[in-house]
This record gives structure tokens, C-alpha cells and sequence, in this order.
């Protein structure tokens, strides 16, 4: 896949950055099937809690807009993968729309025939994604609905104004920060290790690989198949954090949910998270919240949540109706507006964004490159092993580095080839 299907779309200048969110691990497994009745619509996603709460907002006016009765069944992640996959070789519709946050599953469940085209319902110049992303063959297989940015370390500024601290501008000072909250009475750690499957700790990963040298194109070149893991930038980007876990500045590795908690208590008062933060059920006031990206990094990763219709639904069109009205900048600004949601559709107007650190935080990410998240664009079998060599690493960071990198990166050439040098 050639490097215009990785190309972030700089249409951001417009009225609202529409990037992708990371699929944020849910805690139910929730089944949902095929809709049996006329005129009902299920959809499964991995949206819980408040999440779900605002996603539910969104249903609530696509029902309006449609006349369609829509329900909403969500699961974590690990089982929304399985399940799906499982579902689609024995030919049954998970759901009739099923939201994936990984391009690279979406195409391969496209080339095995289990999705239905819907390029029709929406135009890339209404998008900040283009159709090649998700496209097989020239057919386009899933459509943007909200996403994410992935910017850098939250962090309360009641926290740092009480103790007189300042964001980094190099990697020197963000050393000396960790070491200056290291030392504050009632704080665990200064980095907060949060986890799911082995996602976020992908994210904080990424962010250090994007810190090295020509960084925005090392995790391009990774996705494109044109570089290795075992190159030398990878190995001082894990160096760098293993030096970090060295000096105890991680924190006990907890369910990210949970792990929000902990940050919001100033426990863990630095947690390199997504644009969703804002809105997370433990953040008891937004207002106090700012973040600032790694010291080195030019870049911010990005990943869409993917609307996609399985072949073997009872009703392609009433599926289609629902996701368009959902995906629509109409339907996207009813999340937006209930914060820490950043819009694909480029029409959704700057007012939209009601916290000034959202507002703050879209216009930073178009003065900076912008890449695809790096296991979600690439898939299994490389996005499973990266998942369970970063637990494996949190859990013993002393270990060697080269033999975690030369199995990544024989999954990451597996998973390349699979897909015919994506």
C-alpha cells in the first residue's frame, strides 16, 4: 500500500480536526446480532460508561433523523476482535454496524469478502481521511466516525501551580520534572502505566519512537513496511524507556479506567493519554486539565473509529441510513460538544469544542505531522505480539531489549506481507 493511503489529510486547517481514537477497552461482552424486525439497527462498539453515554446521545439523533429504531451493544476490545472475526467465518452479522478502531483489520476483513462497500456514504473532502485507508480493490469498506489524538501527558495544573512546576521544552527538563514529582509526598509515580490489552502502553511507546530522529517517518516507514523494528531509533526509544522504569518512575500497571483515578488523585499525576481525557467519568473538573507532548516528539498519532456493515446483514440500506446520519457532521457534533471527542467531518464548527484545552489541542495538532496509529494501522499478528511485549517488558523492564524487538519485528513483517507490503 503505497504512501498516499497513510497520508493524514491537512483539511484540519478547517473547522475541527477529525482524527481517530484508539479503541478504548470496554468492561461488558455484551452480544449483539443481526437486527430480526424491519426498521431496527444494532450497532456494537467498545464505547462504556460515559463513553457510551455520549455515543447514545449520537443514536438519539440518527433515530431522529433515520425514523430507525437503533440499539447499542458494547464489549471490550480483545472480544469485539474475536467475536467479529469468529462471527464473520461462520457467516453471521455481529451486528449490523460494527465499529472497528483498527484500519488494518477493516481491509483484511474486506479482502476475505465479510464487509459490505459503503464509499457512497461519505465524500473524502467533507473528511479529514481519505477513501484509500479502507479501501480494497478500488471499493471502500468502512466510513469516519469521531476519533482521537494521542498528544502527550495529561496533567492538572492545580498540581503544577501548587508545586511550582513547569512543562519541559527538552528531554533534559522532562527528566528533571519526573525526578521533582518523584520526590512529592503521596505520589506513587510520575508516570502513570495504564493498560488493557497492552494498549495504552502502545501509545507511550509510540510516542517514544516518534522522539527519535526523523520519527514521523520512522512510524510510517514501520506501517509502509520499509523499516524495521529492530532499527537502531526503535532500540533507543525502548532504551529510553526502560531508563525511565530503571528509576521507578512508572507506576504499577492497572486498568486504564482505573489508572484515571489514580492520576486524578495526583498519584500518578503524569498519564500519557488521548484526546477522550477530558471526558472520563474520573476527571471531576476539565477545566483544570492541560497536557504537553513528549520533549523531541514532531508528531501526533492519530486512529479513526472505522463504521463498517458486515456482508451477511438482514438490511444493508437501513444500515447504511444509520451509519450515514451518524457519521454526518451533524451527527458528530452532538458528541463534540459533550467534550473530549474530535470530529472526522470537517464541517463541525470550532464552537463545537466548548473546553479551550480541545480547542487548544486541534489547533496544535495542525502545526504538527500527523501518523497513523502504529498496531492499529498494521493489525495481528504484529499488533497482539506488540500488546504482549510491552506487558512482558512493564512487568520485567531489566530484560534484554534485542529479543523483544527481533520478534517484533518478525511479526511485523508477517503482518506487512499479509497485506502485500502495506
Amino acid at each position: 500500500m503505497g504512501e498516499s493511503n497513510w497520508q493524514i489529510d491537512r483539511r484540519t486547517v478547517l473547522e475541527g480536526i477529525g482524527i481517530g481514537a484508539v479503541g478504548l477497552a470496554g468492561a461488558t461482552n455484551v452480544q449483539a446480532r443481526s437486527t430480526v424486525q424491519e426498521g431496527e439497527i444494532t450497532i456494537t462498539a467498545v464505547w462504556t460508561d460515559d463513553e457510551e453515554e455520549d455515543f447514545l446521545a449520537v443514536v438519539d439523533y440518527a433515530e431522529g433523523e433515520t425514523g430507525l429504531d437503533i440499539s447499542y451493544a458494547p464489549r471490550d476490545t480483545e472480544t469485539l476482535l474475536t467475536s467479529t472475526l469468529m462471527d464473520y467465518e461462520a457467516g453471521i452479522a455481529t451486528a449490523d454496524i460494527v465499529v472497528i478502531p483498527m484500519e488494518g483489520r477493516v481491509r483484511r476483513d474486506a479482502e476475505a469478502g465479510h464487509l459490505e462497500p459503503v464509499g457512497d456514504l461519505w465524500d473524502e473532502e467533507d473528511y479529514t481521511t481519505d477513501h484509500a485507508t479502507v479501501s480494497v480493490d478500488d471499493d471502500v469498506y468502512a466510513a469516519p466516525f469521531g476519533g482521537d489524538l494521542k498528544p502527550g501527558f495529561w496533567y492538572r495544573e492545580s498540581f503544577f501551580d501548587e508545586h511550582d512546576l513547569e512543562e519541559p521544552e527538552d528531554y533534559d527538563q522532562f527528566l528533571d520534572l519526573l525526578a521533582a514529582i518523584d520526590g512529592i509526598e503521596g505520589v506513587e509515580a510520575p508516570l502513570a502505566s495504564g493498560n488493557g490489552d497492552g494498549w495504552p502502553l502502545s501509545d507511550i511507546t509510540e510516542a517514544f519512537i516518534l522522539r527519535q530522529e526523523d520519527g514521523h517517518e520512522l512510524q510510517v516507514d514501520l506501517i509502509e513496511g520499509e523499516a524495521q523494528f529492530t532499527d537502531d531509533r526503535v532500540a533507543t526509544a525502548f532504551e529510553e524507556l526502560q531508563e525511565l522504569h530503571q528509576e521507578g518512575y512508572f507506576s504499577e500497571v492497572r486498568d486504564f479506567g482505573i489508572q484515571y483515578e489514580f492520576f486524578w488523585a495526583n498519584e500518578t499525576p503524569l498519564y500519557f493519554m488521548g484526546s477522550w481525557t477530558p471526558a472520563f467519568g474520573a476527571i471531576e473538573d476539565p477545566e483544570d486539565l492541560n497536557y504537553f507532548m513528549l520533549p523531541g516528539a514532531e508528531a501526533m498519532v492519530t486512529s479513526i473509529n472505522w463504521f463498517t456493515i458486515p456482508a451477511y446483514v438482514d438490511d444493508v440500506d437501513a444500515a447504511k441510513d444509520a451509519a450515514e446520519a451518524i457519521i454526518s457532521a451533524e451527527g458528530q457534533e452532538v458528541w463534540t460538544e459533550r467534550g473530549g471527542f474530535v470530529p472526522t467531518a470537517v464541517d463541525v464548527p470550532e464552537e463545537a469544542y466548548e473546553l479551550e484545552v480541545m480547542r487548544d489541542l486541534t489547533q496544535e495538532a495542525d502545526e504538527v505531522e500527523l501518523v497513523p496509529d502504529l498496531d492499529d494501522a498494521l493489525g495481528d499478528p504484529f499488533q497482539a505480539e506488540f500488546w504482549s511485549q510491552l506487558l512482558g517488558f512493564w512487568a520485567e523492564p531489566d530484560q534484554e531489549i534485542e529479543p523483544i524487538l527481533e520478534t517484533l519485528d518478525d511479526a511485523l513483517q508477517e503482518s506487512v506481507g499479509t497485506e502485500d507490503g502495506v
